[in-house]
């Protein structure tokens, strides 16, 4: 499972689990991380179906895609 500590700025993650009903990500999801706020817990990504919208560190559930 990714956190912050395991994720950095460029890296190309996989949505496993988000609990946002306003968003139109699915389970499987991929996109690139833009952005850390190390102090509010959210990381930023643009998601290839062109939403930009944050992880929940703690809360969303991802991983990193490894090329």
């Amino acid at each position: 499972m990714g956190t912050k500590k395991t994720v950095k700025v460029g890296d190309r993650v996989k949505l496993t689990e988000m609990n946002d009903t306003w968003s139109k990500l699915e389970k499987g999801s991929e996109g690139t991380v833009s952005k850390i706020e190390e102090d509010q817990d959210l990381i930023w990504v643009k998601w290839d179906n062109g939403e930009k919208l944050a992880l929940l560190d703690g809360i969303d559930k991802f991983k990193v895609v490894k090329d």
